[in-house]
């Protein structure tokens, strides 16, 4: 990566795949970009530029470098291969841009707690990096061990379709309140309809919603 498409990918600002820090200077904080990045489709991790887009780069840049490596090393839950590009900005600073790729072991996880292996998943969201719902997390569970999945239309999926054909959007506990489904039986149904392409997830803050998907 060279100057020049650094500053295309500033440009763009920060979004679903960019994301700017001035400083390492909480590592394991940053960590939830990187896991965020990982439980969706990958992203840019650029340190050395403010949220504002300004460059500024670091002289002593091994510093930073070894203090992120390290948080990835240890806080996030799975291996990761990143690539580090080293862009030269003048002749004394440089900026690091960590180019994270999507992992294929979802949901990845921040670890907190090194010793109990507890913590929190995260997943990209426009500009921000927000906690995974434990619906999403099952999902990406279930997407990972690439299944042929299918589905039997019974009156729960049918229920489905109806409120997104009056709503366009549903969420979880709209689902729950409809169907006096338990909270799992109604994950279940909506995760089985998301593994088998007929509605698609939105995950958000606070709460998920599903669509149906236009491609059927």
């Amino acid at each position: 990566m060279d100057y020049k498409f650094l500053k295309q990918l500033v440009k763009q600002g920060e979004g679903q795949t960019i994301e700017f820090k001035k400083k390492a200077a909480d590592p394991i904080k940053i960590m939830k970009e990187v896991v965020a990045f990982a439980n969706r489709e990958g992203g840019y991790l650029i340190v050395g530029v403010t949220d504002n887009g300004r460059i500024d780069g670091f002289i002593d840049i091994e510093g930073e470098k070894f203090v992120l490596e390290k948080a990835i090393r240890e806080h996030v839950s799975v291996d990761i291969d990143y690539i580090i590009h080293e862009v030269s900005i003048s002749s004394t600073h440089q900026v690091l841009v960590f180019e994270i790729p999507p992992s294929d072991k979802k949901p990845v996880f921040l670890w907190y707690n090194l010793k109990r292996k507890t913590g929190r998943a995260y997943i990209r969201v426009v500009d921000k990096s927000i906690q995974m719902s434990r619906l999403i997390r099952r999902l990406l569970k279930e997407k990972s061990k690439n299944q042929i999945n299918t589905l039997e239309y019974g009156a729960n999926e049918r229920l489905v379709l109806q409120m997104l054909d009056k709503t366009k959007q549903i969420t979880l506990n709209q689902f729950i309140k409809v169907s006096k489904l338990e909270e799992n039986q109604a994950m279940d149904v909506l995760i089985n309809m998301c593994l088998t392409n007929v509605i698609v997830p939105m995950p958000m803050d606070p709460e998920d919603r599903f669509v149906m998907n236009v491609v059927n």
